[in-house]
């Protein structure tokens, strides 16, 4: 089945902040704000500064993975658009992870975005400790624990489900699957679960086995050491790998080559997030045939949407033409199962993939056509 077009999953009240917040005549405007305006939490309330007086930080993992680049370059974009002065730090490795946050407190930006974390809610002192100083904390692709103020994602068990039934369609004389999951990280465990849990409902799933990516300690070559080992041990009764990240999927796919099947004819896979790697193996008809692709420019922009209504603006959770109607409150965003008919070709704006050009693609004010910093990610070979 081809798709085209990704459906956005937005509230009234979203729809209406992208042109509402940005009214300069708003009186809930901070440079408009004699005080500071009241707690919306159980925390200070972040601080409310001028435009040109924003300073954002991004803390973000391993920038080899393409969700990851894609994810800091849209926040790049957003920020020489606006005028915000902007640093990502990329922390590299969990090991990192608390002494980078630390010393993203202690430069007093006026907001945090935390990117992706593994074992996030072990980190909940640094948050209170940053939003006790006024600084916003708000999640991108990643989860929300006490004090985070938004995240941006998709519906992950929703996303697994939707990947698991575009194979099953495709199959339906039935396949024995085994699945890849990652218990230290949200994102990962609910795509696995619904992943797992798809075999109890459709009888044409023979779920075979299932292992955490953690247990190999390297994430980047976790896929390929365990997809070798399911090979040996299930040989040709193994006929699917759902893999909860396209990382592991990369390399599994690696795996199944070396062991004689380059086209995944006896083997395939499936991951979740797209980009310019995956979308070349699943173009030249290597093992790894689905993925679905997420809008990770979109999570992005909307991120920074919150940051300037909540911390330009000054207006709160809930507030008409507020991006968010609630303290930690999950905007969602639906993605694209991509397999070898739909899947995008090198020079495609990113944008293009996803279809966010909706009515009017020559809207030079739509955020999917701002080119300042890095500019608009084009798919690669």
């Amino acid at each position: 089945m081809k798709k085209k077009w990704i459906s956005i999953l937005l509230t009234t009240g979203l729809i209406l902040s992208l042109t509402a917040c940005s009214d300069p005549g708003d009186s809930s405007s901070g440079s408009d704000t004699a005080e500071a305006p009241e707690a919306f939490d159980d925390y200070t309330r972040p601080a409310v500064v001028a435009n040109e007086d924003v300073s954002i930080i991004y803390l973000i993992s391993n920038l080899t993975d393409e969700s990851n680049i894609r994810c800091e370059q849209q926040v790049a974009i957003e920020a020489a658009h606006r005028g915000w002065e902007y640093q990502a730090i990329n922390y590299e490795t969990e090991d990192n992870f608390r002494e980078y946050f630390q010393n993203a407190i202690n430069q007093q930006p006026t907001a945090i975005i935390i990117g992706i974390t593994q074992s996030f809610d072990s980190y909940q002192d640094l948050v209170a400790q940053a939003r006790d100083a006024g600084i916003g904390i708000y999640s991108n692709d990643n989860s929300v624990i006490d004090g985070v103020i938004s995240n941006s994602t998709m519906d992950n068990t929703e996303a697994a489900r939707e990947l698991m039934d575009q194979i099953s369609a495709d199959y339906p004389d039935g396949l024995s699957y085994t699945v890849f999951e990652l218990a230290m990280s949200e994102v990962m465990t609910l795509r696995a679960d619904e992943a797992k849990a798809y075999a109890d409902t459709n009888d044409n799933m023979t779920l075979l086995d299932s292992m955490d990516i953690a247990s190999t300690g390297d994430l980047n070559t976790g896929g390929y050491t365990i997809a070798q080992t399911w090979l040996q041990q299930y040989g040709d009764q193994l006929q699917f790998i759902f893999c909860s990240s396209d990382t592991p999927a990369l390399s599994a796919a690696e795996a199944i080559i070396q062991a004689g099947d380059p086209n995944g004819e006896k083997t395939f896979l499936a991951g979740v997030d797209g980009g310019s790697s995956t979308w070349s193996y699943i173009r030249n008809d290597t093992p790894l045939k689905y993925t679905y692709s997420q809008p990770f420019e979109y999570f992005s922009h909307m991120t920074c949407e919150v940051i300037n209504d909540i911390q330009v603006e000054g207006l709160n959770p809930g507030d008409e033409g507020c991006a968010i109607s609630e303290v930690g409150e999950y905007i969602t965003a639906s993605g694209i199962v991509t397999t070898m008919e739909n899947c995008p070709q090198p020079g495609d704006s990113i944008h293009s993939v996803f279809d966010f050009y909706g009515e009017d693609p020559e809207d030079e004010e739509a955020w999917y056509n701002w080119t300042e910093g890095p500019g608009i990610y084009e798919v690669t070979e």
